[in-house]
């Protein structure tokens, strides 16, 4: 991680709080090789770079109060070269009171929920976009911009958020959850609890499911989701947790569960997970599970394998070729670089 300093007369005369503010940079490159088929036989394979840079400062005012952002850019050159995003902008000031973070950030469930754990990551994220994979509940209903205020105390934490419809059409979505952290018998123990409302814009769907089906939910569906988490930390390189959510739908609950565990050894971290929505009858199941491993190189590299798996049955998409279940894989390989 690099430390910049930037400085100007106007800048330090308009702020009053410090002669100077340092920026951290810090930058990550993956190189490597990605592919994938479904049942249909359509595969590809292709080679894979990605870079990003993340951009984040924080200062302190007279009074005692911390302050910062955040902001990445991110330039994949899978397709074409040249393409590059911001993502992941947000903004936090912070004290005695908690910390009070707004931008592209987590809601309240998925600050507190531990949906997955053990994940070493792969350089193409297969592991985390199979269509199993649960990992944001209603965040992102609306345009991902969310309110979030945190408070934790002696290994408890709270925390409230929401999220606005902008066009003002809908209603606004807002959540609340509480974790709880502890140890017994030498066993790390994490506990999460979360609540969220939202009302379907026309664009929403949960989780990974937009990724392979062209539908949403209808504008004005009323959602309503209940998330439970436990994560348990051995202390001797495994990992394992739970958590299920079940989606309240007019005329319908959507159950999901998840189980996930990882194990490092020496240079060696490998982790698993598997996910299923329990849909209303008719619809058949819908599951994915995901595997990643590393080899730590040193120095900030590491070699990364990751694989993903997806099904659902044909019900859900009637132009799959004849069988009971539909689906599909990806799979890569290659090397992460951190500066």
């Amino acid at each position: 991680m690099k430390k910049v300093l930037f400085a100007t007369t106007a800048l330090v005369a308009s702020t009053g709080f410090a002669a100077a503010q340092g920026i951290d940079i810090g930058a990550s490159v993956e190189m490597g090789v990605v592919g994938g088929g479904n049942n249909t036989g359509v595969n590809n394979t292709q080679f894979h770079t990605s870079t990003t840079i993340n951009f984040s400062a924080e200062g302190e005012t007279d009074g005692g109060l911390t302050y910062g952002f955040n902001i990445r850019a991110d330039a994949d050159g899978r397709g074409i070269n040249g393409a590059t995003t911001w993502d992941n902008e947000y903004a936090y000031i912070s004290g005695v009171f908690g910390t009070l973070t707004l931008g592209e950030t987590d809601g309240a469930v998925d600050k507190r929920i531990t949906e997955g754990v053990g994940n070493p990551g792969s350089i193409a994220d297969d592991e985390t976009t199979h269509i199993g994979y649960m990992g944001s509940f209603g965040d992102g209903a609306y345009d991902n911009q969310i309110l979030r205020y945190d408070y934790d105390f002696a290994g408890f934490g709270i925390s409230l958020s929401t999220e606005l419809d902008d066009t003002d059409t809908v209603d606004d979505g807002y959540a609340v959850a509480v974790s709880y952290d502890t140890e017994f018998s030498g066993v790390g123990v994490g506990f999460g609890l979360g609540y969220q409302s939202l009302e379907s814009d026309g664009t929403y769907i949960p989780g990974n499911l937009g990724n392979y089906f062209a539908v949403a939910l209808p504008v004005g569906t009323d959602v309503e989701i209940v998330a439970v988490s436990v994560d348990l930390d051995f202390n001797n390189g495994f990992v394992a947790g739970l958590a299920y959510s079940q989606w309240d739908l007019p005329g319908a609950d959507v159950d999901h569960i998840q189980v996930s565990a990882g194990y490092t050894f020496d240079a060696f971290s490998i982790g698993a997970n598997y996910g299923q929505y329990d849909l209303p009858a008719g619809f058949g199941t819908v599951e994915g599970y995901g595997l990643a491993a590393s080899y730590d190189l040193g120095g900030g590299a590491a070699v990364h394998f990751g694989y993903g798996d997806s099904s659902w049955s044909t019900v859900l998409d009637p132009a799959s070729i004849s069988g009971t279940d539909a689906g599909q894989e990806t799979w890569s390989l290659g090397i992460a670089m951190s500066f």
